[in-house]
This record gives C-alpha cells, sequence and structure tokens, in this order.
C-alpha cells in the first residue's frame, strides 16, 4: 500500500469550505487505510464505497458551482476528472456488490493516489484563480 496521505497546509486551497471537505475525504482514506491494517476492510468497504461515492458528488457540486460562478476557463476539464473520478468509483461498487477480492486494498491505493494528485495539481489550479477574484 502507498504512504496514506494525510491532508496538510500543502493541500490548501485556501478556500475553506473546500479545505474541510478535503480534510473529511482525506480522513476516510485514513479510515479505510486503518480498517486494511486492522483487518476490518471487509466489515466498512460497503458503507465507506457509498459514502464516498455521496459525499465526492457532493463535494465536486459545490466545486464546479464556484468554478462556474466565477467562469474559471478550467471547468470542462476538471469537470471531465470529476466524471472519470465517479465512473470508476461506481466501478468499485459493481465489483465490491458482486463479491470481488481486494476491492478494498484497490480502493484505497486508488484514492490515495487520486485524492494526492487531483488536490495537489488539479484543484491547485481554481485556487489561485478563485482567490484572486476573493474567494476564500
Amino acid at each position: 500500500m502507498d504512504k496514506i496521505p494525510y491532508w496538510d497546509q500543502s493541500f490548501s486551497v485556501h478556500i475553506a469550505e473546500l479545505d474541510r471537505q478535503h480534510q473529511l475525504l482525506f480522513r476516510t482514506v485514513a479510515e479505510l487505510h486503518h480498517a486494511l491494517r486492522t483487518g476490518r476492510a471487509d466489515s466498512v468497504d460497503n458503507n465507506l464505497i457509498q459514502y464516498v461515492i455521496q459525499y465526492a458528488t457532493e463535494h465536486f457540486a459545490a466545486e464546479e458551482r464556484l468554478m462556474q460562478q466565477y467562469d474559471f476557463p478550467g471547468l470542462a476539464a476538471h469537470r471531465l476528472e470529476h466524471e472519470t473520478f465517479s465512473q470508476k468509483l461506481a466501478e468499485f461498487n459493481l465489483f465490491n456488490l458482486a463479491g470481488k477480492p481486494d476491492v478494498p486494498p484497490h480502493f484505497l491505493t486508488f484514492l490515495q493516489t487520486w485524492l494526492r494528485d487531483h488536490v495537489l495539481k488539479t484543484d491547485k489550479e481554481y485556487s489561485a484563480f478563485l482567490n484572486a477574484r476573493g474567494v476564500y
């Protein structure tokens, strides 16, 4: 397993509500990591996958509303990343419901990598743009 990413200031987009939402997503990844390390993954994976799907949908909508409100030029590309992520979550959900083995560790690795890369790269693109327009 990759090293678990924990939220710190390097992940901040300097928009309080979005930072709070990102922190919650990072805590969810940490929860799954802990469950895998302690042998509890099977008891949390169904609920956790459903939670991530629901929460990511809400978070993506909040980000996209702000980007649209302020005419962020990268909105279409950002939205596509969100859609691709959501499709991947749906696949994990189907695999999990079908009883495929090793869903939790693959799900964890996917979440760790995607969350770290998306926040540090893609989300940072809107951060400076929105901050320059007074969004904090």
